[in-house]
């Protein structure tokens, strides 16, 4: 993995973030939610006698369908065809989390507020043992050997301050602030954007690798360069600054409508019942009721294939109901009218 390469030059990467600094110094020297599906045996079907058991085949194995964050198996169906048409939509998704997982390897890198617009150079570990920074004054280092942009981790970049013509790249770093917009761009054009969290100016000695390169469960993007005063004698600024900022995410629309509402919801006794939604796509119901004025929580799913009914318990006849429906790309609708049990 690239973090084991990353971690076994820890040692050297502080001075590799002094290289850098000398290197910018006026002599300019040269990083859904979709169900899952699970299988359980259905005994049941064990029972059924000969003449139906071809018949019966096919829902032999009931599938259990489970919403994230609803438990293991919300909602429960035999439709082979609906079995299908979830696996390829996990694998669908699958495929996309894998992808993004991977992060992108950036070329451009753009901040707004600062109307900076740079092409990205792989830097990497020097043979001296210093982190290596980008050729152009103008251009900005991506950490190749770290994490990617987009990643889980702490992906680098570093780039000048000044040089002996003027200022450089990231001359107004400092003028970042929280909230403040971050656009990396791969060489397809797709682009992330990543939000100033925080920045720290730490002396050129004691700059907190860890913090900067080391793991984290964050999709984080690290900002370097040169801040505080410019010692001649050594050659280099006396402190780092150090932008952090973490990924923007955003989920990704489903081209498909959410599913309708129920209607038709009514009390009929001790049942709270409604009209089943005609969708393909329709795995289930669930049913809240409200436990203070105008707050409700989740107290049961009925599957698609289930009686639309709902035994209403003794101790909660006297209060306010409503129904929503969920399709296969755990969508949800809308509420139902509101329904009162008194």
């Amino acid at each position: 993995m690239k973090w084991l390469s990353t971690f076994l030059t820890i040692g050297v990467l502080l001075i590799g973030l002094v290289a850098f600094s000398t290197a910018s110094t006026p002599v300019a020297n040269q990083s859904a939610h979709v169900p899952t599906v699970a299988h359980k045996e259905n005994s049941a079907e064990s029972e059924v006698d000969d003449s139906t058991q071809e018949d019966k085949d096919e829902a032999e194995v009931e599938q259990a369908l489970a919403i994230p964050g609803e438990g293991d198996s919300e909602f429960t169906f035999v439709d082979t065809a609906v079995l299908h048409e979830v696996e390829a939509i996990q694998s669908q998704i699958s495929e996309q989390q894998d992808q993004k997982n991977k992060g992108i390897k950036p070329v451009e890198i753009r901040i707004p507020s600062l109307g900076v617009e740079a092409n990205i150079e792989d830097v990497g570990v020097l043979d001296n043992g210093q982190m290596g920074v980008p050729e152009d004054v103008d251009g900005v280092g991506w950490f190749e050997p770290g994490t990617n942009p987009g990643a889980i981790g702490n992906s680098v970049m570093a780039g000048h301050v000044d040089s002996r013509t003027g200022p450089a790249v990231f001359f107004e770093l400092e003028d970042l602030v929280e909230g403040d917009e971050i656009i990396v761009m791969d060489d397809e054009g797709k682009e992330l954007t990543f939000e100033v969290k925080s920045k720290e100016s730490y002396d050129r000695n004691d700059a907190p690798i860890n913090d900067i390169f080391g793991a984290t469960d964050t999709r984080s993007l690290n900002l370097i360069t040169c801040s505080g005063t410019f010692n001649r004698e050594v050659g280099t600024h006396d402190e780092r600054l150090v932008v952090y900022t973490e990924l923007v995410e955003e989920d990704e629309p489903l081209d498909v409508e959410k599913p309708q509402t129920p209607d038709n919801v009514k009390v009929q006794g001790a049942f709270l019942t409604w009209h089943a939604v005609r969708d393909d796509l329709v795995v289930g119901y669930r049913i809240y009721k409200e436990i203070e004025t105008d707050e409700f929580e989740h107290v049961e799913s009925l599957s698609a294939h289930e009686r639309k009914s709902y035994t209403i318990p003794e101790d909660s006849r006297d209060l306010t109901y409503y129904v929503t429906t969920v399709d296969l790309y755990g969508q949800e609708s809308e509420p139902s009218e509101l329904v009162n049990t008194d």
